[in-house]
């Protein structure tokens, strides 16, 4: 980790924070994903896209992330940030490319959303343990106690994600909370109100996430700092301010940008 990058959010009196696959490193859903996804595939194809979902969450699917796909039909579609709308997904992620997967077997958007919020009541579940980042909450309350500002926004719904916040202990640490924050395409609005509530130029603000349109591109466009963790298209990217492969990481950043000594 280059340390001269992460000395750069030192000065950075508010964090907004990812809530999926940036404050715990859980994958395990994603086969509950892909099995409640399976429910509403052709039974003659239930096994082959089975096969196909096991594929691309193992490592031979890292070349499926970091592309474009039509939300309706889950083919790739060449279109720049710019020109990206409600009609396309960009796969960072799991959660987008076992959608991209579903489609192509002609799984109906509502379908995919019933399975995500399937999957999202057996995340909240007491049966799904999560365990903590190691040193991540006495982080944040580090960076508080120097008048930091913590907040989060996610577009995952408010029940179970204040569940899994409350099971990873981070529920009383944050100030604010954004749920279905239909990011990237009202991240900016988020960030902005954010910036005003807090009083804080963007130069001094930072976006921690691992979806880099949702997250990172809005932050760099307002002049924010940028913490982005890229866990699956691990693509060097110059103007991300610090960049890490999974979320464990992030403990020695947060560390990183305290004004005073361990």
């Amino acid at each position: 980790m280059d340390m001269s990058r992460v000395n750069q959010l030192k000065d950075c009196r508010l964090f907004i924070f990812d809530l999926d696959g940036t404050v715990y490193g859980e994958t395990e859903h994603f086969q509950t994903y892909a099995d409640e996804l399976t429910r509403f595939v052709p039974q003659d194809k239930q096994q082959q896209f089975q096969q196909e979902v096991m594929n691309a969450l193992a490592e031979s699917g890292r070349s499926l992330y970091g592309k474009v796909y039509a939300r309706d039909t889950g083919e790739v579609v060449a279109v720049n940030d710019g020109k990206q709308s409600e009609a396309h997904m960009h796969v960072d992620d799991p959660w987008g490319l076992l959608q991209v997967k579903a489609a192509v077997y002609g799984v109906p958007e509502e379908a995919r959303n019933q399975a995500f919020l399937a999957t999202r009541d057996w995340m909240a579940a007491e049966a799904f343990a999560m365990r903590p980042l190691v040193g991540f909450r006495e982080a944040l309350l580090r960076l508080k106690a120097e008048g930091r500002h913590m907040v989060l926004a996610t577009n995952s719904p408010e029940p179970d994600s204040r569940s899994i916040l409350t099971k990873l202990q981070l529920i009383d640490v944050f100030e604010d909370f954004v749920f279905r924050a239909k990011k990237p395409f009202e991240t900016l609005n988020h960030f902005r109100r954010w910036l005003d509530k807090y009083d804080v130029a963007p130069e001094f603000a930072v976006s921690v996430g691992d979806h880099y349109r949702n997250e990172i591109l809005p932050a760099i466009q307002l002049g924010m700092k940028t913490v982005y963790v890229d866990r699956y298209i691990r693509e060097p990217r110059p103007d991300v301010t610090v960049q890490v492969n999974h979320p464990e990481e992030l403990t020695a950043v947060l560390l990183g940008s305290l004004k005073s000594p361990l």
